[in-house]
């Protein structure tokens, strides 16, 4: 079955920041001659190696985890970059960039949820560091406590009422000599 790709997003209206929302999976991203498509499970990444353009088919367990890092442009201009780790720079994808924490705080959790990868901080010397537990406080999703007991959970409908549960009896097996009549 085809999925619908969803593009990234500008957001506030500037072609350099942009956003992928990761509960609408698969999504694509693509600028000048690098493009990539990420799924839960596999993230396909068009680049070009040594002038060659290459396709990678890279498992998302391959990634460390999804990370967080914050630079400044400038002197007030605060960027906030959300990103698929991987060991090889080059296979790293960007998944969002903004210029407010708050907005990429709930992404980033998010992020690691949907994918199933830890969520990690890349400091200002490049040191990589693990959040345990919820990121900041923030739970992407909250879920809801289920009802005790299904009312009709042990119901039969209307048509297995009226038919008798079968019992297996074990099959008579017959041996013999096959008699074949040629003409």
């Amino acid at each position: 079955m085809r999925h619908a790709v969803q593009t990234a997003g500008a957001v506030g209206g500037s072609g350099r920041f942009f956003r992928l929302d990761p509960l609408a999976l698969p999504v694509r991203h693509a600028e000048r001659e690098d493009a990539f498509i990420l799924d839960r499970d596999r993230a396909v990444v068009r680049r070009s190696l040594s002038g060659i353009p290459a396709t990678l088919d890279v498992p998302v367990s391959a990634y460390s985890g999804v990370a967080v890092r914050m630079y400044t442009e400038g002197e007030d201009n605060l960027r906030v970059v959300v990103e698929l780790l991987h060991r090889d720079p080059a296979l790293t994808l960007r998944l969002l960039m903004a210029d407010k924490p708050e907005d990429a705080a709930l992404d980033w959790a998010t992020w690691g949820e949907t994918l199933g990868l830890p969520l990690l901080v890349i400091e200002a010397d490049g040191r990589v560091t693990a959040v345990e537990g919820k990121a900041c406080g923030i739970s992407p999703r909250e879920t809801m406590a289920r009802r005790a007991g299904k009312p009709f959970g042990g119901r039969r409908s209307r048509f297995a009422r009226r038919r008798k549960v079968g019992v297996f009896k074990s099959v008579e097996r017959l041996e013999g000599r096959e008699i074949i009549a040629r003409s």
